[in-house]
């Protein structure tokens, strides 16, 4: 037991000294291997799995996670007596494995360590000043206000210590990632490959990027992200009452069925995530012309007589305006995303919203049924569902609208009623498996694994799988979701598709009656900007060849007609939303 604990210290040792230096040599070999290798054999390997950069940040986000433990522990908890002999035992066996790792590498370390430790003693002075005068201030200020009372007091400390552990993690993040992105400290280091990526058709750094502005924002964020979702249960993840089969043990309801956990305990409600991020003056619309840099970053560009120059630039500077790694203006709604680390987490769903995306397709079916001279039975696919959740809450909230004669959601502008249908939709979630979205262990929760081209003949009109053989004449319509389309890709092609329909075979224009397209839209990472969304800008001849005259956008061309869903766009929030703009929208595409 005592040699695995001091090999693990002294594993811990070596990553906590080496974790810098991994990171810049491998961030270095990446750089080389994507210049080198920029059009690339499919059969080549990449060059992160070359590079080890993976690995090296890796190491970086345990190492960074464990200090910011060692900064959280004083502050925030007191060992309880029952672990008190395990924490001393602990420390004994780390105070061994110091004074060997001293003896043995005191030579190779001992000019490190002391600069280390000078480093540290000089922040700690200089935070302990900052937080005494901000102190003195906000006190002077309250005495002056006749602000006397003990609660504010309290809350506002707590605030100032909360604000201080989250400098100081940022600060402990830079003091990995900065050797890596500047190793020279000067202007010259702003023209290495890395920091010209985005104006490069390929782009090998997309996952570094991505993974920098996640620790950056878990680091400055994080400590408040973990109190908003101790205040509030229901955010620890709207997957999280999906498990053990969905269900309240031991209850049942009039008719015998199980109890299915409540939704107001899975979602939460609009407030209940404005109150807990902080958002009550965040934009909850999409702002227009938006650009990367910010006012006063301009001084810490590269060119001129910088050249060569040390510099003075933060890390939020260099993720953000240098990288393109979106951070500015972000809060822990932002970090909240990150923490979840699920590559497919981009919307967080709420009630409101949920029960107004069921109300909508409730009141669309029923007009659709109107219009019609025949009945017609209605299929809903959830394409890209990844793990199927948008799937159960829309059916759980379409049974508990039909359940009520008087159905309503409440929006921005009142509330907005729905006219009950006879039938349930049939709701089907389908995804291919690509993103390796979890599988709950919940029946109520199923995804059916296959393409959007095997979806779409799978269950599209008149197609028969799903009826039985005396019903396969039934007549039915089509709609489709599709929640966060992968970039660059367009799948609405396939679901505006023709195809031949009734006895007679006759020529159907558009395989769905209405598609719904949930994510960023016309300029962000959601489908095709040009062939999803039909924004000129990104039209392939006139970006390539400078095309002047441009054709119709291609929903337009097939016959669909674009309506943006506002009072649900409202209540939605998003990975990448920001003080200033509202991200995630919905839109309706409609045939005829």
């Amino acid at each position: 037991m005592a040699i695995l604990t001091i090999a693990s210290y002294l594993t811990k040792r070596v990553n906590k000294a080496a974790a810098p230096n991994l990171l810049r040599w491998s961030l270095r070999i990446h750089e080389s291997l994507s210049s080198s290798s920029t059009q690339r054999l499919p059969l080549l390997p990449s060059p992160s799995s070359i590079s080890m950069l993976p690995l090296a940040q890796r190491i970086v986000s345990i190492e960074a996670q464990d200090d910011y433990r060692q900064l959280s522990l004083p502050a925030d908890s007191k060992l309880k007596e029952a672990d008190s002999e395990i924490v001393q035992l602990s420390n004994a066996w780390e105070n061994v494995v110091n004074q060997t790792w001293d003896i043995f590498f005191e030579d190779r370390h001992q000019r490190f360590k002391k600069e280390q430790e000078l480093q540290l003693s000089n922040e700690v002075e200089l935070e302990a000043q900052r937080r005494w005068e901000v102190r003195q201030k906000r006190r002077r200020q309250r005495r002056r206000e006749n602000k006397n009372s003990d609660d504010a007091d309290e809350d506002d400390d707590l605030q100032i210590e909360l604000s201080d552990l989250a400098t100081r993690r940022v600060q402990i993040l830079e003091r990995y990632l900065r050797p890596a992105l500047l190793p020279n400290e000067s202007f010259d280091d702003f023209l290495r490959p890395l920091f010209l990526c985005h104006s490069k058709p390929h782009n090998n750094f997309i996952n570094f990027i991505k993974w920098m502005r996640s620790e950056y924002l878990i680091a400055k964020y994080g400590i408040l992200v973990q109190r908003a979702i101790k205040k509030f249960p229901e955010l620890r993840d709207d997957a999280a009452g999906l498990n053990s089969e969905g269900v309240v043990s031991g209850v049942q309801t009039a008719d015998g069925k199980e109890m299915e956990i409540p939704l107001e305990k899975i979602l939460p409600s609009v407030d209940t995530v404005v109150k807990a991020f902080g958002l009550h003056d965040w934009n909850r619309r999409k702002a227009v012309d938006i650009t990367w840099i910010d006012d006063g970053v301009e001084k810490n560009r590269s060119g001129g007589d910088n050249q060569g120059s040390s510099l003075s630039v933060e890390l939020e500077e260099i993720i953000h305006d240098k990288l393109r790694g979106q951070i500015a203006h972000s809060g822990p709604l932002n970090a909240f995303f990150e923490m979840r680390r699920r590559e497919d987490s981009y919307e967080l769903w709420t009630r409101e919203y949920i029960f107004g995306l069921a109300s909508y397709l409730l009141n669309r079916i029923e007009e659709s049924d109107k219009q019609s001279t025949n009945p017609k039975e209605t299929i809903i696919l959830d394409i890209g569902a990844g793990d199927g959740r948008l799937t159960y809450f829309l059916r759980r909230a379409m049974t508990e609208l039909m359940k009520s004669k008087n159905s309503s959601f409440k929006g921005t502008k009142g509330s907005v009623t729905i006219t009950p249908i006879d039938k349930l939709p049939t709701i089907i979630a389908i995804d291919d498996g690509s993103w390796k979205a979890p599988i709950y262990n919940n029946k109520h929760i199923q995804v059916e694994q296959m393409t959007v081209i095997e979806a779409l003949n799978t269950y599209g009109p008149n197609r028969n799988k799903i009826y039985p053989n005396n019903e396969k004449d039934k007549e039915t319509r089509l709609l489709v979701l599709c929640s966060w389309m992968p970039p660059g890709q367009d799948w609405t092609a396939n679901f505006r598709q023709s195809f031949l329909y009734g006895r007679d075979d006759k020529i159907e224009e558009g395989l769905a009656e209405e598609y719904i397209l949930i994510g960023e839209s016309d300029n962000g990472t959601c489908g095709h900007n040009w062939y999803t969304w039909g924004n000129r800008d990104f039209y392939p001849d006139a970006v390539e060849n400078g095309a002047e005259e441009l054709p119709l956008a291609p929903y337009l061309k097939d016959g669909y007609s674009r309506v943006e869903l506002e009072e649900l766009s409202f209540l939605q929030f998003s990975r990448f939303d920001c003080k200033r703009s509202s991200e995630s929208k919905t839109w309706s595409f409609r045939r005829g």
